[in-house]
């Protein structure tokens, strides 16, 4: 028998090691100076909010 380790109607967090990731590849950009770095962290911040704030898939039921 399988066992979830998340918690029965907790939310998924799909996008928090995408955001996690991005601050720190920023970081270490803006440290080192590089760029690339920089504008990866960026992207990836963005993408993970996203994914996190916006419902993708139908999560929500829309009732007119």
């Amino acid at each position: 028998m399988l066992v979830s380790s998340r918690a029965i109607g907790a939310p998924e967090a799909e996008g928090a090691p995408m955001v996690v990731l991005g601050l720190i590849l920023l970081i270490i950009g803006l440290i080192a100076g590089i760029s690339i770095l920089t504008i990866l962290g960026l992207v990836l911040i963005v993408v993970g909010l996203v994914v996190n704030l916006v419902p993708i898939g139908g999560t929500r039921r829309r009732v007119f």
